[in-house]
């Protein structure tokens, strides 16, 4: 599998568009968050996205352009591969009690 991290703005984001994209991303198991290797999950930056799969960088860069495009006209994509992720500063997610 490969590893992901794509960023998607939209130019005069209306203020849900990506509240939106996030639900409807979720659905395709591309998440808005993070899990650490001690199980606690973070929330990535607004319009930031993870996902792992078999798919090329061209096709979820693709998918995710026109799904977004579906939200609100106007989307752009920036699609990484990447092998380790670090990060510092995000908020951690609620663990339900």
């Amino acid at each position: 599998m490969i590893n992901y991290i794509i960023y998607v703005s939209f130019a005069d984001a209306a203020p849900d568009s990506i509240m939106r994209l996030s639900t409807e991303l979720a659905k395709y198991n591309i998440a808005g968050g993070i899990k650490a290797d001690d199980g606690r999950g973070y929330f990535l930056p607004p319009g930031t996205f993870i996902y792992h799969g078999k798919e090329t960088i061209n096709e979820v860069r693709d998918a995710i352009h026109r799904l977004a495009e579906t939200i609100q006209p106007g989307a752009s994509v920036v699609a990484t591969e990447t092998t380790t992720i670090s990060w510092s500063g995000l908020k951690e997610v609620p663990n339900p009690a």
